[in-house]
């Protein structure tokens, strides 16, 4: 499947759910559609980079992007970040209020704010590395079991 798929789906919910957890699956869907996303296209721009460990491939993903020297990689990192923050409110804060940049937000405001900046992280992915990625993405082998 194209890594897109899951953040389509995302959207796809976005437009018809009314439950809470219909809200916070769209959060899901959009982080991991995006990440996967981001993930094939570093690894389509630095084919030798060394595999993302699995424990830690958020993280290290994220961090890969936030290059001082490239302001659109450290942008990608940076709402890579923002978007990792709002999945794990939504996946494990199962008692509201849910909280974002030091406010309490309802799980339909923690939705709209994914998907704004799932946006902005698809512009930034785009001036990165042009062109989404294929079925199964052109980096298969990215994640080392560390």
């Amino acid at each position: 499947m194209r890594p897109i798929d899951f953040y389509n789906y995302g959207v796809l919910i976005a437009e018809t759910g009314t439950t809470e957890a219909e809200h916070r699956t769209v959060v899901n869907r959009v982080y991991y559609g995006l990440h996967h996303e981001a993930c094939c296209r570093f690894f389509r721009r630095q084919p030798a980079d060394q595999p993302l460990v699995m424990g830690r491939r958020h993280t290290e993903l994220r961090n890969r992007y936030n290059e001082p020297e490239d302001p659109i990689a450290g942008e990608v990192g940076q709402l890579l970040g923002q978007l990792m923050r709002l999945r794990n409110e939504a996946d494990y804060e199962l008692h509201p209020p849910l909280r974002f940049e030091r406010r309490s937000i309802t799980p339909s405001e923690l939705m709209n704010i994914a998907l704004r900046v799932g946006e902005e992280l698809l512009d930034a992915l785009e001036a990165y590395a042009p062109g989404e990625s294929a079925e199964g993405c052109e980096c298969p082998q990215v994640y080392s079991r560390g």
